[in-house]
């Protein structure tokens, strides 16, 4: 019988704090860490309104010396967020072998912010030369390689990029590598800050951003502009950050004297086969259906589920009928609620952060709310709107899907010792 694969540590950076308990904290208390930024609305920028980690990594006072000349700050996130959630797996962690330690950290864009940024300096110059750092700071599976440097972690490297999916793919593939026996640790997760003029106006041109509209309520409060599941939804809004989870066997847990947080009880990936972004209700509903089959849970069972939700009108309409149609009368009872309406979009970092709230839900037996939510008559789960509920949660559901027609859903259980 394969043995149990457990979370031992986890942490995120968000526009509503730097450190995970702050981000917990403001989540359940419902607030929303989206606000207007100056520096968008002058720099060529399509869309002000965004998730922004405040006073944090290159030419901060919070920046990482070790990297100092990556200014990408999906490193800097990267980073930050692997040693916090290394560090809260405690001392027993100087016990393990670091040739048996995977570092599986991906990234929907990478380094784009650092091209960007160079790409100007050359105009402004009027030379072609440019930093001998952006090809470094600019390819995805740098992140997994600076932590793995800077952490002293030697076992296998992988750096998903699987558009907003990058997170959950990353901690899926974690704990692959620890089934087959190829590590005994595992830290897995994903970065993004994707803020230049091309991606946010990209976003924004296909319609998939929340758009400048006369009369919406974003313009007099900006907090308001992410909104999932809501009758006035209207795209979602983009941020930046990270998130982390540190797997491991059971066994390595209990040798090392891992603190167990939750158990990971599996997952399921697939591809629509079917649009460049749009997603296909059907494969969607065989990745959620096929991850409760793995796992031997009954659709029932399941507590929370934390919801891609990203506040646009197909999206949070199919992932509606999916859940219909994967958890048939107990989706009318089933708490669901999407963390997005509080921090934006991070892309391929969103799955990850995700991932660690459903263990800090487990933990704390406290699921975060849908803020911004009015009700829309044709979406009607309960999306545990405006305010955290107090409930018990054995078994917790999460799912992302992402541009190209990539899926997942992960599920944890409550640890009980």
């Amino acid at each position: 019988m394969p043995q149990r694969i457990v979370a031992v540590g986890h942490a995120v950076i968000t526009c509503l704090g730097a450190d995970t308990d702050l981000t917990w904290q403001r989540l359940i208390a419902g607030e929303s860490g989206i606000q207007r930024h100056e520096r968008f609305s002058e720099g060529g920028f399509l869309q002000d309104i965004a998730g922004v980690v405040p006073d944090f990594g290159p030419g901060t006072p919070s920046e990482d010396p070790a990297i100092a000349k990556l200014e990408a700050r999906s490193l800097h996130f990267s980073l930050a967020a692997a040693r916090a959630a290394w560090n809260a797996t405690g001392d027993g962690r100087s016990k393990c072998d670091p040739h048996r330690v995977a570092v599986v950290v991906g990234s929907a864009f990478g380094g784009l912010d650092l091209l960007d940024a160079e790409q100007a300096r050359m105009v402004k110059r009027k030379n072609q030369a440019i930093s001998p750092f952006v090809i470094p700071g600019l390819i995805i599976n740098q992140s997994a390689g600076q932590i793995s440097q800077h952490l002293g972690l030697h076992g296998p490297s992988v750096a998903p990029a699987n558009a907003c999916a990058s997170g959950g793919h990353a901690i899926a593939l974690g704990s692959m590598f620890l089934r087959a026996g190829e590590a005994d640790i595992a830290i897995c997760g994903a970065a993004e800050s994707a803020f230049t003029p091309a991606v946010v106006n990209g976003f924004a041109t296909m319609k998939a951003l929340l758009g400048k509209r006369r009369g919406d309520r974003s313009i007099e409060q900006p907090s308001q502009g992410s909104r999932p599941f809501s009758t006035d939804r209207a795209g979602f809004v983009l941020s930046e950050g990270a998130g982390m989870v540190v797997l491991a066997t059971e066994s390595a847990a209990e040798r090392f004297g891992l603190p167990i947080q939750a158990v990971y009880l599996g997952h399921a990936i697939n591809s629509d086969g079917y649009h460049m972004s749009m997603p296909s209700k059907e494969k969607i509903t065989h990745c959620l259906t096929t991850a409760l089959q793995r796992t031997e849970i009954r659709p029932e069972l399941v507590d929370y589920y934390n919801a891609h939700g990203t506040s646009t009108l197909v999206n949070d309409r199919v992932e509606t009928d999916v859940l219909k149609e994967v958890f048939g009368t107990h989706a009318r009872r089933l708490p669901v609620s999407s963390v997005k309406g509080a921090l934006g979009h991070s892309l391929g970092a969103a799955s990850a952060i995700e991932a660690a709230v459903c263990i800090r839900t487990l933990r704390d037996q406290l699921i975060p709310p849908t803020i911004n939510y009015l009700r829309d008559p044709e979406l009607d789960l309960d999306y545990v709107p405006g305010e955290a509920r107090a409930a018990r949660v054995e078994i917790a559901m999460s799912a992302s899907f992402g541009f190209g027609g990539t899926n997942n859903a992960l599920i944890f259980g409550r640890w009980k010792g």
